[in-house]
């Protein structure tokens, strides 16, 4: 079937962007299904003004945005590289959990931008498209893409600027 083929040729990159704009795994996999499931149920209405990769990213898009809107702070879970007081338990677990943790800052980081900056800094830097495309998907010019991932990455660095 021609939709299983578009399924597998997009899931990957799709997966990526979902992960990065929501910061969860599980999150990320509902949105990707949903969004193949609202594609596949909209697929009479796409007309090919855009290719199906930016026409199936932007539903992506979408649905992220809509989980960030409805989304509440929950509570992490504790990481598993650290023993129950929560301190590392040898020196190369520590190693681990100082990378853990740096991964975690950045992931909150990229997650805590306002979803206009976070979006074009997701699709360009962790989805592979140029500012053009993610210009196209999001519905902003090439010149906006481009300013909003710069303003993200600004942020980014200030935000980590601990990590360094």
């Amino acid at each position: 079937m021609a939709f299983a083929t578009l399924v597998r040729q997009h899931q990957d990159q799709l997966y990526r962007v979902a992960l990065r704009m929501t910061g969860d795994v599980g999150t990320a996999q509902d949105v990707v299904q949903e969004a193949f499931l609202q594609a596949w149920q909209h697929l009479p209405g796409f007309r090919g003004d855009a290719r199906f990769s930016t026409w199936v990213t932007r539903i992506v898009i979408n649905r992220c945005h809509n989980v960030h809107r409805a989304s509440r702070l929950t509570e992490p879970l504790p990481d598993e590289t650290t023993g129950g007081d929560g301190l590392p338990t040898s020196p190369a677990a520590e190693t681990l959990a100082v990378a853990a943790q740096r991964r975690e800052a950045v992931r909150q980081a990229v997650v805590s931008l306002p979803f206009e900056q976070r979006a074009p800094l997701v699709l360009t830097t962790f989805g592979g498209y140029t500012h053009a495309e993610a210009g196209r998907i999001l519905g902003i010019s090439e010149a906006a893409a481009k300013v909003r991932a710069h303003r993200a990455r600004r942020a980014l660095a200030d935000r980590l600027r601990d990590w360094r």
